[in-house]
């Protein structure tokens, strides 16, 4: 027990929800109904001389590149359609897809006018019928003929007029680009050796629909002379996964890509929504062998009654290791581990060593009130651990979640944190969120697990431009980051998060480059600095943000081994390339060894994620024990998951090198360009730097206080946070943060992906045209490190204020400081008015100097005089 608790709030009230400021931007004016007949005429006349016929559908059907029945009809508007699902609900026609386009969509600037800058292209996907085509064909002529809409109508109308194209969802959509580069970067010369393909079919609720496609692909791929080696099909209520993994000669992928066109070709197949290589997922182990000598260190016993609190999704563990074992269970949902040979199990036990020990040589306390289970997903070979190449890896994945948590006699019943540092191979993070982010997002919501993801180590080395390793080697410490930051931002296109992390309900760990005991021997000859010793700093290798929507990701940094960083000229560039095989620098983890050699150094984003998982797991038991704010309390799943995300967000700061970099960059951009210079800062810090103490206690000059609560759309709650009387007449610095963590249900039929947002109104900021004001106590609160419109954008809300300014507060005895959450529907209309919306809030008050009193103890005594007077 710490003699700093985490304080809980008295429980929240039922408010309405605070207009926001309306968006006044003038809009794109459309097209007009002349110029759209001008521009689509000819389309709908084509459609229009098809249904005056008796065989309507072959003669539509006859161009393979013509909008047809059963074919994914694609509308591309400039702005967003209001209702827009609605309206096609209402002629039951389903929307499969709402996603942004690119920023280099090429918009018509008869539809934009002056507000070019106001244009939001989007994308609408939709598989209409024979019946759906006739009824799209009446609604264009009445439009042009200025009918008045039917009732739910209306979106058609605008629809129309702000429409920029029209046309079927083609070979090119299938093929992405990312897509084409890795698969010619897998192709083999022999046309004739086998290539392994995923073929995705599109999410629709029609089963039978899916069915036939599935067939399709199957005649498909046997007339190019391959074969469907698996399928998944997975239908839950707001998630739908089909899909075929498929092997065919690499003459048939190279035809493909030449002319995606092919009417006989790979992607021709109508029911298609993608064409991707296979998802090989990977976790790559330092394979440098342990040269220590000697006995192995003897470790305290774990509890052998403990639950079951987190799952690891990785290789097999050595459960009988001695730093293990008792403290992890293996179970072999998919029957892997006979295929991983021990000597070769290193990354998921160096990951169990993390979580449950953290650093073996500076830690290595047992985990509290915890055990780990295991389930492989993965197979360990020699060279790392990588998933089975017969079948799909979301398939994989979801039904070791399911035999985890749910079922009769589910696995891990008690768990709510699920370990998954595990990277996609060649899947950096391009805008389109993957089908197993999608996934993870999906079972957060559902099922209030919570995810922690490793950002991912990116493997390519820095390539600096038109220097020589001469050069760099003689520059100052601060010329050499200088030019890391600038090759950094100009490569960051092929250093992103690694599928599944920029999912938006996961916590996302990257990590940063430093160790919890010192080297083992002096820098070696060829090695470099290029980031000042202390305060922590991203790792050269871990990938960097934004996420999905542009949420904030990586969400936070952790602890990751330090990386040693080595130069290697290359004619008049230099690349700087991290070690990956050392026993000098890193974390002391568990390995395949005997001995003093059962223990090696390992380093990257995987260890980062285990140990942020590790500082999970402890705040959760920190949450119930005797003095914490539920003490003697069996807190859900979900409650859990939300809570431990609250506090490690909240935990989490810019250090100096954060601010540092915002500096740089505001100084690079322009000093007005605030919002900038945070994302690009936000790019590699997230919400900033954990410190697990302040995850479990206090911070020594503050107080923090957690709650929880459930929201509809359109609803408030109110929580009285008290002010300690030490704040009130001294002229003294004060900083506030505010944290809300919540699992937004998500719909990949809307662009507006996220289906609901929370955001909350602190005393001292002037926010909603001064509906919460600080009614004259002085508090008087600025922002400060993340910008206010980037903290709207994930499943996590979390504000850093500061005073603004040598202000006296000014309040009586007994006052209380409302904190207001509110929910509102992010998406447009997708979010029902009857959903929950379960959420955690984290607020921490902090003075910037000592005083005569704690304001810690202050406040708590507040809360327990309160307690007493309500019951």
């Amino acid at each position: 027990m710490t003699d700093r608790p985490i304080l809980r709030l008295p429980n929240g009230a039922i408010e309405a929800r605070l207009p926001g400021r309306q968006d006044k931007r003038p809009r794109p004016r459309g097209g007009g109904r002349q110029g759209q007949n001008a521009h689509f005429q000819e389309l709908f006349e084509r459609i229009e001389d098809a249904f005056a016929e008796d065989d309507t559908e072959l003669i539509l059907r006859r161009d393979p590149a013509g909008i047809a029945p059963e074919r994914a009809l694609v509308f591309e508007t400039i702005v967003p359609i209001a209702n827009f699902k609605r309206a096609a609900d209402s002629i039951n026609l389903e929307v499969l897809i709402e996603s942004d386009l690119d920023d280099d969509y090429e918009v018509r600037e008869d539809l934009v006018d002056d507000y070019i800058e106001n244009a939001s292209p989007t994308l609408y996907a939709t598989m209409p019928s024979s019946q759906h085509l006739e009824e799209i064909l009446k609604l264009w002529r009445s439009y042009q003929n200025n009918e008045k809409a039917a009732r739910g109508r209306a979106p058609w109308y605008n629809m129309f007029s702000m429409l920029s194209d029209l046309r079927i969802w083609g070979p090119k959509d299938r093929l992405t680009a990312n897509a084409e580069a890795e698969l010619i970067a897998r192709l083999p010369d022999d046309d004739e050796e086998a290539v392994r393909l995923e073929l995705e079919v599109w999410p629709t609720a029609n089963a039978g629909q899916r069915i036939q496609w599935q067939l399709d692909i199957r005649a498909r791929v046997g007339a190019l002379g391959g074969r469907v080696i698996s399928t998944s099909s997975v239908d839950e209520h707001g998630f739908i996964y089909e899909a075929a993994l498929v092997e065919v000669p690499a003459g048939a992928v190279r035809s493909m890509i030449m002319d995606p066109n092919l009417p006989d070709g790979l992607a021709t197949i109508e029911g298609l929504q993608f064409v991707l290589p296979q998802t090989i997922a990977q976790s790559l182990p330092d394979l440098t062998p342990s040269e220590e000598e000697g006995e192995a260190p003897e470790f305290d016993a774990f509890d052998a009654d403990a639950p079951i609190r987190a799952v690891l999704l990785d290789g097999t563990p050595i459960a009988g290791h001695p730093s293990l074992d008792g403290g992890v269970v293996i179970e072999d949902v998919h029957d892997l581990v006979r295929l991983s040979q021990v000597p070769n199990r290193l990354h998921a036990t160096s990951m169990c060593s993390l979580i449950l020990r953290g650093d073996l040589v500076a830690d290595g306390a047992p985990l509290k009130d915890s055990r780990l289970l295991s389930i492989p997903v993965l197979i360990d070979n020699e060279g790392g651990a990588t998933s089975p190449d017969d079948r799909l890896f979301v398939d994989i994945v979801h039904v070791a979640l399911t035999r985890a948590f749910l079922g009769d006699e589910p696995l891990a019943p008690n768990a709510f944190l699920v370990n998954f540092s595990i990277g996609i191979k060649s899947a950096a993070f391009s805008g389109r969120i993957s089908s197993l982010a999608r996934l993870l997002d999906w079972w957060a919501d559902q099922h209030g697990v919570l995810f922690l993801v490793s950002a991912g180590n990116v493997p390519e080395d820095l390539v600096i431009p038109n220097t020589t390793s001469l050069v760099f080697e003689d520059a100052s410490l601060d010329e050499r980051i200088a030019l890391v930051s600038e090759a950094q931002r100009n490569a960051r296109h092929t250093r992103t998060l690694m599928a599944p992390s920029e999912a938006i309900n996961v916590l996302t760990v990257g990590a940063t480059s430093n160790d919890m005991v010192d080297p083992r021997a002096p820098q070696p000859v060829g090695e470099i600095a290029i980031q000042e010793d202390g305060p922590a700093q991203p790792a050269l290798s871990s990938a960097v943000g934004l996420g999905f929507l542009r949420s904030i990701k990586p969400d936070l940094l952790h602890i990751g081994g330090r990386h040693e960083v080595r130069m290697q000229s290359a004619g008049d560039h230099l690349r700087l390339k991290v070690v990956d095989r050392t026993q000098r620098t890193g974390l002391n983890v568990a390995t395949s060894g005997v001995g003093a050699a059962s223990i090696y150094r390992s380093r990257g984003t995987s260890c980062s994620n285990a140990l942020a998982s590790r500082a999970h797991l402890n705040a959760a038991a920190a949450l119930s024990e005797v003095g914490g704010p539920f003490e003697g309390q069996e807190l859900g799943r979900r409650d859990l998951a939300l809570l431990t995300k609250a506090l490690s967000i909240n935990a989490a700061q810019w250090n100096e090198p954060a601010q540092a970099k915002f500096d740089t960059e505001l100084n690079r951009l322009g000093r007005t360009k605030h919002i900038q210079a945070r994302e690009e800062t936000c790019r590699y810090y997230g919400h900033g730097v954990l410190n697990e103490l302040i995850m479990l206690e206090a911070p020594e000059l503050g107080a923090t206080l957690v709650g929880i609560g459930t929201l509809r759309k359109d609803q408030a709650m109110s929580f009285e946070v008290p002010l300690p009387a030490v704040m009130a007449g001294e002229r003294i610095g004060r900083y506030m943060r505010v944290t809300i963590t919540w699992f937004s249900p998500v719909l990949s039929t809307r662009a507006r992906y996220r289906l609901a947002a929370l955001d909350a109104i602190a005393m001292g900021e002037d926010l909603f045209g001064g509906q919460l004001k600080d009614d004259g106590w002085g508090l008087n609160m600025k922002a400060k490190d993340i910008d206010a419109n980037m903290i709207r954008r994930g499943s996590v809300w979390s504000r850093r204020l500061q005073h603004n300014g040598p202000v006296i507060p000014n309040y009586g005895a007994d006052a209380v400081m409302p904190i207001w959450v509110q929910c509102r529907d992010a998406s447009g209309g997708g979010l029902s008015p009857d959903e929950d919306i379960r959420f955690a809030l984290s607020v921490t008050i902090e003075l910037e100097n000592e005083t005569l009193f704690d304001i810690q103890n202050e406040i708590q005594n507040q809360l327990r005089v309160r307690s007493r007077a309500t019951n």
